[in-house]
């Protein structure tokens, strides 16, 4: 079984994106639940983050946390445009 968590920040960075943007994010993330099998999504680990991933999705990116387990837990940490100075 696979949980999605969201974050007090990832929502509230979710709620201030438009919503054209806030439907597409929604749905990658959701699709984060047919983990193990993430090779479809843009999904990256980040090196000098401790256990972090990066989804892309268009000009944003939706960092993560995977904690295994009898339920895998995947956290919804932070949602960030992508910028210049973003990681």
């Amino acid at each position: 079984m696979i949980e999605l968590i969201w974050h007090g920040r990832a929502v509230k960075g979710l709620r201030k994106l438009p919503k054209q943007d806030e439907v597409l994010v929604r749905e990658k993330t959701n699709a984060l639940k047919s983990y193990p099998n993430l090779e479809s999504l843009d999904v990256k680990k980040l090196t000098d983050q401790n256990g972090l991933y990066r989804l892309r999705v268009g000009n944003y990116r939706v960092l993560f946390e995977i904690k295994s387990g009898k339920t895998v837990i995947i956290e919804i940490q932070q949602i960030l445009r992508r910028t210049s100075s973003t990681y």
